[in-house]
């Protein structure tokens, strides 16, 4: 079976736990996000968000949740 005239396209993969992408170019080359954002799982809103501004909850000195901006 011969797919003549099948262009492919560009693919990005995305770490969720650390942010890290990479991106896989039409030419065959491969990109690589140097400086990738810091997201978590909030517990409360159910979404990634970025780290900046959130906090961890927990109790005797053990982080249990994490808590984004929009939520604590």
């Amino acid at each position: 079976m011969e797919a003549a005239g099948v262009a492919m396209g560009e693919m990005e993969i995305i770490k969720l736990n650390t942010g890290e992408r990479i991106t896989f170019a039409i030419d065959g080359t491969i990109i690589k996000e140097q400086n990738p954002i810091e997201i978590n799982w909030c517990d409360k809103c159910q979404k990634w968000k970025p780290l900046d501004f959130g906090r961890y909850d927990g109790a005797q000195g053990l982080d249990m949740i994490w808590l984004c901006v929009d939520c604590k």
